[in-house]
């Protein structure tokens, strides 16, 4: 299954936490399917920045979108809210973001250089 497919598959799944690791450059998403049984690591490595928005005791995932169309409408919102958040944009160029849209709760985007998708970590 290609890494698009992998990450529409997290519709409707839940988004339990967040680890953010400065040194080692990795952002770890850790995801929970409705049935409890059925878990998700989602690892970013190589990313600089993050921002989480609206984290609460349960967030559910609408869609994860990973942005490399740097022109495209939803790759400048989700640059300018890093950069927004970040004081402003650093002399580096442009980064895959990972856009995480909620049902309810969290919305993320992720600047980063790869992804690793683990499943079925139960």
């Amino acid at each position: 299954m290609d890494l698009t497919n992998k990450l529409n598959a997290f519709h409707d799944w839940y988004l339990m936490g967040v680890l953010a690791d400065r040194e080692a450059r990795i952002v770890e998403l850790a995801l929970m399917f409705d049935n409890g049984k059925d878990r998700a690591r989602v690892q970013f490595k190589g990313a600089t920045r993050c921002l989480a928005n609206d984290f609460l005791i349960q967030n559910i995932i609408y869609e994860v979108k990973v942005l490399t169309d740097f022109e495209s409408p939803d790759y400048q919102r989700a640059l300018h809210a890093l950069e927004k958040s970040y004081f402003g944009k650093e002399s580096r160029p442009n980064k895959p973001i990972a856009s995480l849209s909620a049902t309810l709760g969290a919305e993320l985007p992720i600047e980063f250089d790869t992804v690793e998708v683990v499943t079925n970590l139960a």
